[in-house]
């Protein structure tokens, strides 16, 4: 767009839109527009089809006459940061040039795109949601699940394509801007704008995020773009189970008293130079301890108990009529709730899918095939898409929005994972004491479900030839 997307110009949508580029998963064929001359055999990505337009106005219209036809109509669109920049400049400029009666054409079903603002980084930002197709950002797909590969310096397009495929966007260093590129070099321009559409398919090719997102809707039950938050795609959840079950809903959407209560514990590290550290990590903390005290808003009773860690720590015997949290909250017996049902089915069927990839997997050492390894795929992002949504049932939890919110329930989850975390760490350094006959904390940090243990005293003691295998061993 030659200016820069930060500034006010960008924001009141003042300047031309100079190029398009689309490209459809279904085909492996480059749509772009623009104005200039540009030689589709000398283009750097191929196959392309090349639409010059004498100015914004049939650029504009081209771009919709192609988009509108029932075989170009994406039911997603993604992009780099397009949800608040692509599509809200699009249909502004749209609205500015051809008028905003035209904006009815980019939804498959004739509709008025719902237009709102969101605040985002200190600013009011433009979202249109088109009616009939769903936008899923790939920059927002990677910060909600490409975890795996950490925190990033920054979520540029050009620093996570060269962080995940060594690829990186096209220099345009001898221009100084893109301003500068479009005046000077026009072929490349074009080549820039298609390269960036070109990382993304390339981003979904190997990281599946689109087709990961879309299995966590269809597991939930929800849009596509729900699948970005927690609250949604859980009380769709429940909703289905209790549903199942011929159980109502509770309708009352009133916001219920919300009190500050405690979190995950956190450890003061040990401050030094460690040798030898294992860390050890409580598989699925949350979910796993509201499966053994039954938690779930149907079974939590008004018969509350001692709120103290350190006093069930203790040993400190409690009633056997209820499962009695850390935070004295108590759950009925006599019922399964729900969430254990949920979580329990959830895992059964994870378990079930993983033995199945891992048939898949051992399948294709023996021949390969193209149906084998779309199987392995869809395994995969299913298996992932149940772990995800089963880890996110507790941020849904702490939500006071949630339809669930449940004080005392939110906060019996956080301070019995304390409780199990400090009674790790407790036998953890009652252990290592015992063995080597000292009397010190050997966990130097703790982070709400995982302990940090130095084991240097341990291999300094026996002296093995190889410290990885002997602690692995124990491990």
């Amino acid at each position: 767009y030659g200016t820069d997307q930060g500034s006010s110009s960008y924001r009141q949508y003042l300047y031309d839109i100079l190029s398009i580029s689309y490209k459809s998963s279904k085909s492996k064929l480059y749509h772009v527009w623009g104005y200039g001359n540009y030689d589709i055999d000398k283009a750097l990505i191929q196959p392309v089809t090349y639409y010059k337009c004498k100015d914004e106005a049939e650029l504009l219209q081209k771009f919709i006459e192609f988009w509108s036809h029932p075989n170009n109509t994406p039911d997603i669109i993604t992009g780099w940061n397009t949800r608040f920049f692509d599509i809200p400049y699009v249909m502004n400029r749209t609205a500015k040039i051809l008028g905003i009666g035209e904006l009815v054409k980019f939804s498959p079903w004739g509709l008025k795109s719902e237009h709102r603002q969101i605040r985002r980084r200190g600013s009011e930002n433009d979202v249109y949601e088109i009616p009939g197709i769903q936008t899923l950002d790939y920059m927002e797909l990677f910060q909600k699940f490409g975890y795996t590969y950490g925190a990033q310096e920054s979520y540029a397009l050009n620093h996570i394509a060269y962080v995940v495929l060594n690829e990186k966007k096209l220099s345009y260093e001898e221009s100084g801007s893109l301003k500068n590129l479009y005046k000077d070099d026009y072929q490349k321009y074009i080549d820039y704008n298609m390269k960036d559409v070109q990382l993304v398919d390339r981003l979904e090719e190997k990281l599946g995020l689109i087709t990961l997102a879309m299995t966590m809707a269809y597991k939930g039950g929800v849009n596509y773009q729900d699948t970005f938050g927690v609250t949604a795609i859980w009380e769709s959840i429940i909703y289905r189970k209790l549903n199942a079950n011929k159980v109502v809903v509770p309708l009352s959407s009133e916001e219920k008293p919300y009190r500050p209560f405690a979190g995950g514990y956190v450890k003061e590290p040990q401050v030094g130079r460690h040798e030898w550290i294992v860390s050890f990590d409580l598989n699925s903390l949350y979910p796993n301890l509201i499966v053994q005290y039954n938690m779930s808003p149907e079974t939590l009773t008004d018969n509350t108990q001692m709120n103290d860690v350190s006093y069930y720590l203790s040993g400190q015997t409690v009633s056997g009529e209820y499962s009695v949290a850390a935070n004295g909250s108590t759950y009925r017996k006599d019922i399964d709730g729900v969430l254990p049902q949920i979580i329990e089915e959830y895992y059964d069927e994870r378990v079930s899918v993983k033995k199945m990839q891992l048939a898949a997997q051992k399948e294709i050492q023996t021949g390969y095939t193209i149906q084998l390894d779309k199987e392995i795929v869809t395994l995969e992002n299913k298996q992932l898409a149940i772990k995800i949504l089963l880890n996110s049932l507790y941020g849904a939890l702490a939500n006071k929005h949630f339809l669930y919110f449940r004080p005392a329930l939110a906060e019996g989850v956080t301070l019995t994972g304390q409780k199990a975390i400090k009674w790790a760490e407790k036998t953890m350094n009652n252990e290592l004491n015992k063995l080597l006959k000292t009397d010190k904390d050997y966990v130097i940090a703790i982070d709400t479900d995982s302990l940090y243990v130095n084991f240097g005293s341990l291999v300094n003691k026996f002296k093995p030839n190889n410290p990885v295998f002997f602690l692995d061993k124990i491990c």
